[in-house]
């Protein structure tokens, strides 16, 4: 019995030390409490997909200070529309800790820089490393590194998180151990006295339940996980630090053959009932939604700053935009899948989640591969 003991002492000292160099702030989930049946499938992986792309948003789950909440603590005066720290796992934390780069008004549908922004969106929410198809640099992330000083793309695929046993995906974001919340941090990814490229530490940031959120995201959400949902062919050489390349050459990314297998008649029947409405017959667009559009310098990529960086379209001389919802999936595959999936939330007008199985996902690719059906539009729909 003694020596049973001495094991199980043993056993929980080096248990401790583990947990405490990971993360002190976090006391790991023991497998006899692991509620996995319980909080995966309770998780929702839609607004997994939301917190990936901007966690801080109302629309995945993070409420907006409200006058009712600065009667309540006055030390969120002048932070209506801001994140509200309460929501966050640890309360400890400031507004200007989670906020975004602009305040968004609902009613309104203005976003504005007052009070003074803090450029940290990027630098705190997985979109900015972890591009949304999954494959970091190795696709769609060859052109998302613009800037000098913006956070790089991460190396490693989120893809592989598919295999991933939930648990360790779990204990993976939110034990990740990474640099400390601070206000002073900036988008500055190469400046390793601003913590370089390690990841927050989420675990202060994310509820339990958003981590299952994201986890069910990783899991179920990214669709491409075979390549059969598009092709996908990256230009210009490798993933740079800082692209440059010459105005006139190749895009980074051409996608081809989208929609793979899928059932094109199907998917216009799919857009009929689920898009057509605001977005119009033939994805041009209706006074109830104009966009989206393609700007100048996407569709002949020059460094991936878009109308920035003037470019002239493929087979063209003028420098143009496309607009219309063929033209964008066709030249922005990976980010039109998933937007489809998110909706266009924080935006006026405000576009819902659009409920999709990946058949579906397909279907619908595959009927924007017609050029005719859904044509590239030059010029956009007079202002309604």
């Amino acid at each position: 019995m003694k020596t049973i003991n001495k094991s199980m002492l043993i056993l929980g000292f080096l248990t401790f030390v583990l947990q405490s160099c990971t993360n002190n702030d976090y006391v790991k989930i023991s497998d006899a409490d692991y509620a996995i049946t319980t909080a995966y499938q309770n998780a929702d992986a839609v607004n997994g997909a939301k917190l990936f792309s901007n966690f801080q948003h109302v629309d995945a789950g993070w409420a907006w200070v409200t006058p009712a909440d600065i009667i309540a603590n006055s030390a969120l005066t002048d932070y209506i529309g801001w994140p509200n720290p309460i929501y966050a796992a640890d309360q400890t934390l400031t507004v200007t800790e989670v906020k975004a780069i602009g305040t968004y008004t609902a009613q309104t549908g203005v976003t504005t820089p007052s009070p003074a922004p803090q450029a940290n969106r990027n630098y705190y929410s997985c979109a900015g490393c972890h591009p949304v198809d999954g494959m970091a640099r190795d696709a769609s992330g060859i052109s998302k590194k613009t800037a000098a000083n913006q956070p790089q793309i991460a190396t490693n695929h989120l893809l592989d998180c598919k295999s991933w046993d939930s648990k360790r995906l779990f204990d993976a974001i939110k034990g990740v151990g990474g640099r400390p919340i601070d206000a002073t941090k900036t988008v500055n990814g190469l400046d390793l006295t601003l913590g370089g490229q390690t990841h927050p530490d989420y675990s202060r940031i994310l509820t339990d339940e958003k981590i299952w959120d994201l986890v069910k995201w990783l899991k179920e959400g990214i669709f491409n996980e075979n390549d059969d949902l598009y092709t996908v062919t990256t230009h210009n050489g490798p993933y740079q630090t800082v692209q440059a390349t010459p105005i006139g050459s190749a895009p980074y990314v051409t996608y081809t053959n989208i929609g793979g297998d899928g059932d094109a008649a199907a998917g216009v029947a799919f857009y009929a009932q689920k898009c057509a409405y605001c977005h119009g017959v033939d994805g041009h667009g209706t006074t109830n939604a104009q966009g989206p559009v393609m700007p100048v310098g996407m569709i002949n990529q020059t460094n991936g700053a878009g109308s920035s960086n003037p470019a002239t379209a493929v087979g063209t001389t003028a420098a143009i935009k496309l607009y219309g919802l063929g033209s964008y999936f066709r030249y922005n595959t990976a980010s039109g899948v998933f937007t489809v999936v998110t909706g266009k939330f924080g935006n006026v007008p405000w576009m819902a989640a659009t409920p999709i199985t990946k058949q579906e996902m397909k279907n619908l690719l595959a009927a924007f591969r017609n050029t005719n059906r859904f044509p590239d539009f030059t010029t956009a729909l007079p202002n309604p």
